[in-house]
């Protein structure tokens, strides 16, 4: 029971992060508004574009990554989980960091939730099959 509902855990998690890259993308309209209309040096405005759509492609194939490690351990096939814990680990540390410089941002507190339960739910299902 307990490694059906990490195997679920870790399905959800893998499809929040990959959809988040859609939002993500989107939002982008909100960094235009906030910094077109001041003095930026064009080659600092378009290089935070492009970090922009790169991150979004990044949670994309976090997504994927998490989502392709699901079903393999569903087939009970051989499956690295390192990519799915350094994915986790990246997702603890930057929330950790972004609620200590952003003074408490609740927002970054959603990167400590989605990091720690792939964490947990790979160490569930680290001993076998999902």
């Amino acid at each position: 029971m307990v490694k059906r509902l990490a195997s679920y855990v870790l399905l959800l998690d893998g499809i929040v992060i990959g959809l988040g890259a859609l939002g993500h993308g989107h939002a982008v309209k909100n960094v235009h508004a906030a910094i077109d209309s001041f003095p930026i040096d064009p080659s600092v405005a378009t290089m935070l574009y492009v970090v922009w759509y790169f991150v979004s492609g990044c949670m994309l194939l976090f997504g994927a990554t998490i989502v392709w490690t699901w079903f393999r351990l569903r087939a009970n096939r051989a499956t690295p989980l390192l990519p799915v814990i350094l994915i986790g680990l990246l997702y603890v540390a930057v929330g950790i960091g972004g609620m200590i410089y952003r003074h408490g941002d609740a927002f970054m507190g959603l990167f400590i939730v989605l990091g720690g339960l792939l964490l947990a739910s790979v160490s569930q299902l680290r001993s076998g099959g999902a």
